[in-house]
């Protein structure tokens, strides 16, 4: 898939913004062309693709987690503590025709686990800076 066809595939994502953005949250659009330059960078990451799981912590209205789907991403987890944005994540994946949300629950990361009982930490993925000599 090129990237132009991933931006035109994310344009057709009926909310792709929040209607009444929480600011305490920090709720903000992710436009189809920034989606999709993330994608791609998960994608040559070989982070997301046939096989894996993307766990989209804050998925707002689901634009990375459906842009994961079009690009061939077997498993998507789904979590905000905002009912409104799950809300419109869920109807955002159903309209894109991408797959069927098993569960709604919104709440925080910590209470998130996988199908085999395992629990998600609070970060996924931590780099530490190293500090330089002098």
């Amino acid at each position: 898939m090129k990237l132009k066809h991933l931006q035109s595939a994310l344009s057709s994502v009926p909310t792709p913004q929040f209607v009444q953005p929480n600011i305490t949250l920090e709720q903000y659009a992710t436009s189809p062309e920034l989606t999709s330059y993330i994608i791609f960078a998960a994608l040559a990451k070989n982070d997301i693709g046939y096989g894996k799981t993307v766990l989209d912590l804050g998925c707002g209205t689901g634009m990375l987690s459906i842009g994961s789907a079009i690009v061939g991403t077997s498993h998507l987890i789904l979590v905000d503590c905002d009912e409104d944005a799950m809300a419109i994540a869920r109807e955002n994946v159903e309209a894109m025709g991408i797959g069927e949300f098993h569960s709604n629950r919104s709440g925080d990361n910590e209470d998130v686990h996988d199908n085999n009982g395992d629990e998600y930490d609070d970060y996924i993925h931590e780099e530490e800076e190293e500090e330089e000599e002098e």
